[in-house]
């Protein structure tokens, strides 16, 4: 696939796109940057359409063509994990819209990363987010989300359980499979979780955002939810802290300027993370929510969506 903006040049670079679900705002991000800063590339791209099956087998067949590109840029988790864990000889890694690249084991280090991949953390951590959600809203009790087959939503929701019990939260977890068979049937159950907390975390996963009707019809206007992605407010959650899909993109494709233009090796570029206090709150316009929320803190830093 060949994106407007690339051109066929002594200097033009291979890049290999792979992404989880498509094309998102992360990746238009991503091309758009590059091209600010000069960087003329031809673009490949895979999309898994979710599957680890799609993308092993994308892998294994393409393994010669993948290692003769200068750089491999992946979306997600998921996809990040794969390609590092099947290898592609010492061509550069870059991610994108990794939740906790410790956590799940893409990294061992923010500031020298390892296995020869450097990326864009997705979100702030934990921490901050309920640190901040209690200045914006108190809470007593919290219930989380999460889909038990996504590896950085069942990593997400047993850290936000350890941080908020350090906090003195009472804590729920409420596992979650959208797109199960019997989803609308957990649904119902699901609900009365959810209410029996303060507040809903919904953790970060690919298969929340790919349910769009289903979880609107969790996340009803008496709930008050918050989420580490600025995306699934788009999604009825009602709030979230940190960077559009689009921000992260420019702050990725700024790593990989410096591997594709500065020679720098993956290691010897940090991890890029979001700063607290320069994230933006998020908050989803149709909910009544917004009205309860003390915004003091964010008095130049709110977006309605």
């Amino acid at each position: 696939m060949f994106f407007a903006g690339a051109a066929f040049a002594a200097e033009t670079k291979n890049i290999q796109i792979i992404t989880w679900r498509g094309i998102t705002q992360a990746e238009q991000g991503f091309f758009s940057k590059l091209e600010q800063l000069g960087i003329q590339a031809n673009y490949d791209h895979f999309d898994a359409r979710r599957s680890e099956t799609n993308l092993a087998g994308f892998l294994r067949s393409k393994r010669t063509e993948l290692e003769k590109k200068d750089l491999i840029y992946t979306f997600g988790t998921t996809t990040t994990k794969m390609v590092l864990n099947f290898g592609v000889g010492n061509v550069p890694v870059v991610f994108n819209i990794v939740s906790d690249p410790i956590g799940v084991g893409v990294t061992l280090s923010m500031h020298m990363p390892t296995y020869g991949a450097t990326g864009a953390k997705q979100s702030l951590s934990v921490e901050v987010i309920l640190q901040l959600l209690e200045q914006v809203y108190p809470y007593e009790s919290i219930a989380v989300l999460f889909d038990p087959r996504e590896p950085n939503s069942t990593n997400e929701a047993s850290r936000v359980t350890k941080v908020a019990s350090v906090l003195q939260k009472e804590v729920i977890q409420v596992r979650f499979v959208p797109d199960a068979d019997d989803a609308e049937f957990r649904a119902e159950t699901v609900r009365s979780q959810i209410k029996a907390a303060d507040v809903l975390y919904v953790t970060s996963t690919s298969s929340f955002v790919s349910n769009n009707a289903l979880m609107r019809q969790l996340l009803t206007d008496d709930v008050v939810s918050v989420s580490s992605s600025p995306v699934l407010v788009d999604h009825g959650v009602s709030l979230s802290f940190g960077e559009t899909y689009w921000q992260r993109g420019e702050a990725t494709a700024r790593l990989a300027a410096e591997i594709l233009l500065d020679n720098k090796l993956p290691r010897e570029v940090p991890v890029n993370q979001i700063k607290a206090n320069e994230a933006v709150l998020f908050i989803r316009k149709a909910s009544p929510i917004k009205d309860k929320l003390d915004l003091s803190a964010f008095p130049d830093r709110v977006k309605y969506r």
